[in-house]
């Protein structure tokens, strides 16, 4: 009898399982928010208006195409452990073997006036938000001439703000020549709880990141906390503030609540704890893989929460579903890191693989040759051909 197999979540760590059970015939039902598969790490290029946001989005039937895989596009509610079966807003699906790879939300830590003043980069809906935003804030500013329209604040010196930071960088100072808007009143600020940004990034690079984004007219606030925010101001711990009609916090990211709610093994941030196959402690039929697990390594290292980990992942569950399914053992996951790129702007990057360093266009090279080699491997050409045709509603 062939096995149930539900996989919940369409991002980096839930296609990469997919597709690889799809290349070995395996049935499965992918149950997925959105029709769509989008490129969360891309997310700062869609609020720095580089690309319409379809452009960063894939329809899951170009990427998924046989009839034994099933895609639901619906909201995942509930996990029943005891009764094999996951609820979602439409009914409930009954599985042999799950794989949750229902990703990350920005975590606010019950910091006040976050949720209420605060924007977030999670998907492609609020980086649709940001930019809009801001366009509107520098066209009001035309009208009004409050300076708080042209002041913008992100709060948070890991890898994603960094990259809105310099993409904001490229795109704010265009809307000022756009509109014929004074620059008196413009301004950039990063705020970061450390004394260096990039922090999983080598230090010499992390200098000359700091470096590149203040030569741009960026003002890093660093060695700060915020504290709370209301409509025109972020409060920080030391007791000052900061005015600005645009906020983004992009402070950490924690594993949906319902995953806690679902009496499975979490640390704080919501992240199932797993074995060294992945499996959820307590729960050898389930899965947990990319931002909705915690995976401590040999070294105790806990892996972070970014695309490669989880595709990784999601390819290795596959594989061991399969082995499964043919009464193999499963095998032990290990991660490899293939480097770290950041962008700071259409012009300018940071790269790191290994012992290597690469920095401006070099990096940026680096960077688009990972997008188009992920796109490759989710479709092939056909994939790659269709990227900037998809007419995909946000």
């Amino acid at each position: 009898m062939q096995s149930k197999i539900v996989i919940l979540g369409a991002g980096y760590g839930g296609l990469a399982a997919a597709i690889h059970l799809e290349k070995h015939h395996i049935p499965f039902t992918l149950i997925n928010k959105h029709s769509y598969h989008y490129f969360k790490t891309l997310l700062h290029e869609v609020a720095g208006g580089r690309h319409d946001a379809q452009t960063y989005a894939i329809d899951l039937r170009d990427v998924l195409h046989r009839d034994t895989s099933v895609i639901v596009k619906d909201v995942v509610r509930e996990l029943d452990l005891h009764k094999n079966m996951v609820w979602t807003e439409a009914g409930y699906y009954e599985y042999d073997k799950l794989v949750v790879a229902l990703g990350s939300q920005t975590a606010t830590f019950g910091i006040p006036g976050l949720t209420s003043h605060a924007f977030v980069l999670d998907s492609l809906a609020t980086a649709k938000s940001i930019r809009e935003h801001i366009e509107a804030s520098f066209l009001r500013y035309g009208r009004t001439g409050d300076p708080n329209d042209l002041k913008i604040v992100v709060a948070g010196g890991g890898l994603t703000g960094v990259e809105l930071m310099g993409e904001l960088a490229d795109f704010a100072p265009k809307l000022l020549l756009q509109h014929q808007l004074s620059a008196d009143d413009f301004q950039l600020t990063l705020v970061h709880a450390h004394d260096e940004i990039l922090p999983n990034v080598h230090r010499d690079l992390r200098q000359i990141a700091m470096q590149k984004l203040q030569e741009r007219g960026v003002r890093l606030v660093l060695n700060e906390r915020v504290i709370g925010a209301n409509a025109n101001e972020v409060l920080l711990a030391s007791g000052k503030s900061l005015h600005a009609h645009t906020f983004i916090w992009t402070g950490g990211v924690e594993a949906p609540s319902l995953l806690r709610q679902s009496g499975l093994p979490i640390d704080d941030r919501n992240r199932i704890e797993v074995d060294s196959y992945l499996q959820v402690q307590g729960h050898p039929d389930v899965f947990a893989i990319g931002d909705s697990a915690r995976f401590t390594t040999k070294d105790g290292e806990v892996l972070p929460p970014t695309g490669q980990v989880a595709e990784q992942m999601g390819k290795h569950v596959a594989d061991n579903i399969i082995r499964f399914c043919h009464n193999d053992t499963m095998d032990e996951f290990v991660y490899h890191d293939h480097g770290m790129v950041a962008s700071l702007g259409p012009t300018y990057g940071v790269a790191e693989v290994g012992h290597h360093h690469a920095t401006g266009t070099a990096a940026l090279v680096l960077k688009d040759g990972s997008k188009m080699k992920y796109l490759m491997h989710l479709g092939g050409p056909i994939a790659l051909l269709k990227k900037h045709k998809q007419w995909i509603e946000i």
